[in-house]
């Protein structure tokens, strides 16, 4: 794994933190599109302004509007993408109840210091039943943004999204991030180095999975942005949906196993500030964040 060698031990407490954790951090790459089409005649450039889109949303909705916002937008196609993030918005807090249960489960089992998959599972399948219930409705809505922009709009709003991906990667990977969770839990050197050598033999077992997985997930979402560039966009055509509940079980899998592994070499003290971050995180962001 490439990140265990680049001090694993915050990315890997910045996942916890940052749990979605599950099938709905696919939200955003579940998203879809349909066949597109030109709005029509352009008008003049001058009546065209950026601004975000939604800017009172969460999650992977701001995520698409703050990009928006750097796409030169006219009046008409902006008070239509302002209902389309509306919409999205209040489905998306259909998921938060299943998304708040998991993440408080999580969090406490995080607190008591050991992980029960058992009693974790029927949140787990909750999580991804109401995932399930909202991305039909997700991936047309990104085939209706798909048909309401032109050409140009298309290629700069995929350049701004891109761009907004690859800094949230770098952030949550960067050794700043990595140091506000060491210092926020009190790490000490041998701590730190523990985890480290914990992760670096998890990673001789797995790591050549993990990186064939990072590279196709990776692949897919390049595809689906240039198919998002080009005059026909289809999301069935370029990213078939996946079966939520096994696309659950795969992530959850992984990620517990992270927090057990790391679980047994933290103080009960730093496990409670762990737990108090997880929850402050999900009530920050109450419709999931969710990385491409």
């Amino acid at each position: 794994m490439l990140f265990l060698k680049k001090e694993v031990t915050m990315t890997t407490i910045s996942r916890i933190g940052s749990v979605s954790l599950l099938a709905l951090s696919l939200a955003v790459a579940a998203c879809g599109g349909s066949t597109a089409a030109d709005t029509g005649a352009q008008t003049a450039q001058s009546a065209a302004t950026t601004a975000p889109v939604g800017v009172s949303t969460h999650g992977p909705v701001k995520m698409v509007g703050d990009a928006l916002g750097q796409v030169p937008l006219r009046p008409e196609q902006r008070v239509e993408l302002e209902k389309l993030a509306a919409d999205a918005e209040a489905r998306h807090q259909k998921v938060a109840p299943a998304r708040k249960d998991l993440v408080e489960a999580v969090a406490a089992q995080v607190e008591a210091g050991q992980l029960d998959r058992v009693a974790l599972q029927p949140k787990l399948d909750a999580a991804a039943a109401a995932w399930d219930g909202v991305r039909s409705q997700d991936r047309a809505a990104l085939e209706r943004v798909h048909a309401i922009l032109d050409a140009s709009q298309r290629a700069a709003f995929t350049d701004a999204l891109h761009a907004q991906m690859k800094a949230g990667r770098d952030h949550h990977a960067g050794r700043e991030h990595m140091k506000e969770w060491a210092a926020d839990l009190k790490l000490t050197d041998a701590q730190k180095d523990q985890i480290k050598q914990a992760f670096q033999a998890k990673g001789k077992e797995h790591g050549h999975d993990f990186h064939a997985e990072m590279k196709d997930h990776h692949a897919k979402g390049g595809h689906v942005m240039d198919a998002f560039k080009s005059d026909h966009f289809v999301m069935d055509d370029v990213a078939p949906k996946v079966d939520a509940k096994q696309a659950t079980a795969k992530m959850s899998g992984r990620m517990l196993g992270m927090i057990e592994t790391v679980l047994p070499i933290l103080t009960p003290e730093q496990r409670q500030i762990a737990a108090l971050k997880i929850r402050a995180h999900a009530a920050a962001d109450p419709s999931g964040h969710s990385p491409f």
